[in-house]
């Protein structure tokens, strides 16, 4: 079964990066969040054939998809803004950090303790966003201040993921993933809305069809395989993500965000193996 859940899993990091590709052209030519709301709307046309062939629109718990939801688009409406801005590589080496944030938020937000060896861990990984933004010898660019800022609230998303699977069948939970993210983003995207010709709309349609396919296929692998247990395999997406940089737009990120990358995805790995590390307080 573990077997399984890797191998789904690490299927679905190859997709997340195509869907990257995808929303990256897109937002070459039109506002973020106008994709954004283009690429739910094609999620939910994507995924509501098979909800309605399975009998999958029923759910358990529509409040925690629509928390759910609510760190969701936060965090993909400020993606979508950055991954225009930046290589994909960029993207990638900075969304490592999750780990390190869900720390740092445990101790902030929800009163839990955390060791030593966890807090050296997590200025380590910091140290690591450092190198890849080199501030005073570079100017930090807006895109990546943009990410910093998604990866806290997709580390939320896929916490409230983890707990939805194991209530929902993957269809389901990707259903009203799909239906509420489109409705959040609706004003967003009428308000912004530029006309669209057969090229970008067939670029949504594939963004929409990714998106959904690998959502699928991480919501299944999470039914199979703890959330902590799949982390190292996201840390591929820097090689998918710099292939991807390479064949599509000629370029890909410089040395200094791969070392950067490295330090974080150790620091993040000490993070996630480190047992016992967090506790609550009395």
């Amino acid at each position: 079964m573990n077997a399984k859940g890797f191998a789904l899993a690490l299927a679905a990091g190859v997709v997340f990066q195509l869907l990257n590709v995808t929303v990256k052209q897109l937002t070459h030519e039109l506002p973020p969040l106008q994709v954004a709301w283009l690429r739910w709307l094609t999620g939910v046309a994507c995924i509501a054939p098979f909800a309605l062939a399975v009998g999958a629109l029923h759910t358990r718990d529509l409040k925690l998809h629509s928390l759910r939801a609510l760190f969701h688009s936060g965090g993909y409406g400020l993606w979508y803004s950055a991954v225009g801005l930046i290589p994909l590589a960029t993207t990638a080496a900075l969304s490592f950090t999750g780990p390190l944030f869900v720390t740092l938020g445990a101790a902030l937000f929800l009163g839990e303790t955390v060791r030593a060896r966890r807090w050296v861990a997590v200025l380590a990984g910091f140290a690591g966003v450092l190198v890849i933004l080199r501030p005073g010898y570079e100017a930090i660019g807006l895109g990546s201040l943009l990410m910093l800022a998604a990866v806290p609230l997709i580390a939320g998303s896929n916490l409230v993921a983890k707990v939805v699977a194991g209530r929902d069948g993957p269809v389901q939970v990707v259903f009203w993933q799909s239906v509420l993210a489109a409705i959040l983003f609706t004003p967003f995207g009428l308000w912004l809305w530029q006309p669209i010709d057969a090229t970008q709309f067939g670029l949504a349609v594939l963004a929409g069809f990714f998106g959904t396919f690998a959502y699928f296929l991480f919501t299944w692998a999470l039914k199979l395989v703890d959330i902590s247990a799949l982390q190292p395999l996201a840390f591929l997406g820097i090689v998918w993500a710099s292939l991807l940089d390479l064949l599509v737009f000629g370029h890909t990120a410089d040395a200094w965000t791969f070392l950067g990358a490295a330090i974080v995805v150790a620091a993040a790995s000490a993070v996630i193996s480190s047992p016992g590390a967090i506790r609550r307080t009395a």
